[in-house]
């Protein structure tokens, strides 16, 4: 399959395992609006998402698949096995230690909850956690195997069943009035998960060698530690961005969750699906010797990200408040709180080039495997969250600016550190990063002394977007090169 279809499959099925994502958002918003149960299905629902999918789903494709990328297949089953049986054995220790501890993780997760909310979360959280840790992390060692074979058009399917399975179950609890569905729904869809990336992943693989070791070798696993310190650094922006909202009253954490959901939708479908693609091919130019393509892709690629990226984050702030009137504007949703969460959705809107720099400047370290280079990035970013959180007052925007502070910080350092490996500092990337990220925010600070009804701006945001499309697909040189091959394609099939 070429690549152009490869990603073309692969973003259909992850832009829907992630509106599934938002449907599952939209459910909780219209049974539950800004509230503390709200607040108390939204960390059960997120956390197998946090835990796993983020966290560990980031972590282990960063290690296998530049271990084995071009390998034969016997091999890249061997290394499956030997991966599956640690996630198995770790997180199945993480989900009994998640239940003997599920109070403190609520109070942790979601301070501002109390009484009867903190302590239905704490029950759902701690026995879902049994089933769903351990189910999930073996599900992600298979999206690793699919990268690994280039089959990544598959990786997204598993997602795409969860979700469904916990809209499911979110639908039942809220016609029953009954949590205990939203933890019947947590452990059931990490099965149907697991179950169906098993079967994708192993499909067109022999057995693995009986001979091969029990677990991965000891390179890989200090690897591993590494790469977890990496990614779990990132989770934890949106832990602690969630908490610090939370700590300012029910409903907050509610407002930072749809509002992230919404406004980093894009970051998790276009930019995920690129960056995965990016790994491979870039690791294996690295093995090639082919340091100077590599280099020159990686320019190329980051400056249209920042383009693309400043174009979604600009419409999308412009049609924030139609967005949450159409997805969030129904049940017990107030006009009120509808407010709240456009405002929230503009501001994260205007970290889209960060995150998408941050993407693109990781997924050259990994190619290098230089995971150390983005501990260290990540780690100053979680000292700039939390110092931000500290220093500033407690307000309803805390949570937004300290999550700012933490993107910010962690793309200064892993530049500095990609610029340093590479003797190539991207200045005109530099330079175009920062202009964004001004203009992005005068437009955020403009926005909000506009009074534009919703439909209006709906129209005006899907013209600013159709007409910055177009501009880049013209003159940026990855647009080009992604219209030409578009063009050709539909030439061919005419």
């Amino acid at each position: 399959m070429s690549l152009v279809r490869v990603f073309s499959f692969s973003l259909l099925l992850l832009a829907a395992s992630r509106l599934l994502g938002l449907v599952r958002d939209m459910v909780v918003a219209s049974q539950f609006g800004l509230s503390g149960h709200a607040d108390a299905a939204l960390v059960v629902l997120s956390f197998p998402d946090l835990a796993v999918s983020l966290l560990w789903g980031a972590a282990v494709p960063a290690v296998m698949v530049p271990r084995m990328a071009g390998s034969s297949p016997s091999h890249i089953a061997s290394e499956g096995a030997r991966w599956s049986r640690l996630a198995a054995v770790a997180f199945v220790v993480a989900g009994a230690l998640v239940w003997w501890q599920r109070h403190g993780m609520v109070h942790m997760l979601a301070p501002g909850l109390h009484g009867v909310d903190a302590w239905l979360a704490a029950q759902a959280l701690g026995w879902s956690a049994l089933v769903a840790l351990p189910a999930g992390a073996v599900a992600m060692v298979g999206g690793a195997m699919l990268q690994a074979q280039s089959r990544l058009q598959w990786q997204y399917a598993g997602q795409v069943v969860f979700n469904l399975c916990l809209i499911g179950g979110l639908v039942v609890a809220a016609q029953t009035h009954r949590f205990d569905w939203v933890t019947l729904a947590v452990a059931v869809a990490a099965l149907a998960r697991l179950a169906l990336m098993r079967h994708v992943s192993r499909a067109q693989l022999p057995p693995p060698a009986a001979t091969a070791g029990a677990f991965p070798d000891a390179d890989s696993l200090r690897a591993l530690l590494l790469a977890l310190a990496a990614s779990g650094l990132t989770v934890l922006y949106t832990l602690a961005a969630r908490a610090i909202m939370s700590d300012s009253g029910p409903g907050q954490l509610g407002v930072f969750q749809y509002a992230q959901r919404v406004a980093e939708l894009p970051l998790h479908t276009v930019f995920a699906v690129a960056s995965a693609l990016a790994l491979a091919r870039l690791s294996a130019a690295e093995r090639r010797g082919d340091g100077a393509q590599a280099q020159a892709e990686t320019r190329h690629w980051l400056r249209a990200m920042l383009w693309l990226s400043a174009l979604i984050a600009l419409a999308g702030m412009v049609a924030a408040p139609g967005i949450v009137r159409l997805l969030f504007g129904w049940g017990r949703m107030t006009a009120p709180a509808q407010a709240l969460v456009a405002e929230a959705m503009r501001w994260i809107f205007c970290l889209l080039p960060l995150q998408a720099a941050q993407l693109v400047l990781a997924t050259r370290l990994n190619s290098h495997r230089r995971i150390a280079d983005q501990v260290l990035g990540y780690g100053a970013g979680l000292l700039a969250l939390a110092a931000a959180g500290a220093l500033l007052p407690r307000a309803d925007w805390r949570g937004l600016a300290a999550y700012a502070a933490a993107w910010l910080m962690a793309v200064a350092v892993l530049w500095w550190r990609l610029a340093r490996h590479q003797a190539d500092a991207q200045w005109r990337n530099a330079a175009v990063l920062l202009v964004v990220l001004a203009g992005l925010a005068a437009a955020a600070a403009g926005l909000q002394t506009l009074a534009v009804p919703w439909p209006v701006a709906l129209l005006l945001a899907a013209g600013l977007f159709a007409a910055g499309l177009w501009g880049l697909l013209r003159f940026d040189p990855l647009g080009r090169l992604v219209r030409d091959r578009y063009t050709s394609r539909l030439r061919r099939a005419a």
